[in-house]
């Protein structure tokens, strides 16, 4: 399966790495990868592109981000080089970030809990 996300260029320029085009494209068999792995990318799926996940503010609930104006990444994973290690990285760095976000919630009581269950996504 084919799978497109972004490219630091810069990050990558400093390790010496020609990355031409910002969006990546790599073949992955999920067959290869770990169940943990099959679901992080699942999770962000969106056809082939590799979606952040963030927290949306009214429900509670992780949405993948939706492309913005003026954003050139279109709410794709951004990762440090073009290798499916560093798009692993980012992914995780990912869901760490929405998990952090997830526990801030539930420590104001003005705002929803968040919803855990395997449907999560919108």
């Amino acid at each position: 399966m084919i799978l497109r996300f972004e490219v630091d260029q810069a990050a990558a320029f400093r390790q010496g790495v020609n990355v031409p085009k910002s969006t990546n494209h790599l073949d992955v068999d999920p067959a290869k990868l770990s169940q943990e792995d099959r679901n992080l990318i699942a999770d962000r799926l969106d056809g082939i592109d590799v979606q952040l996940l963030e927290v949306e503010i009214k429900s509670g609930k992780f949405i993948k981000t939706p492309a913005r104006p003026g954003d050139l990444t279109k709410g794709r994973v951004v990762a440090k080089l073009p290798t499916f290690d560093s798009l692993m990285e980012a992914v995780k760095a990912n869901q760490r970030d929405v998990e952090e976000e997830l526990m801030l919630w539930g420590d104001e009581k003005h705002k929803p809990k968040p919803d855990l269950s395997p449907e999560r996504l919108l």
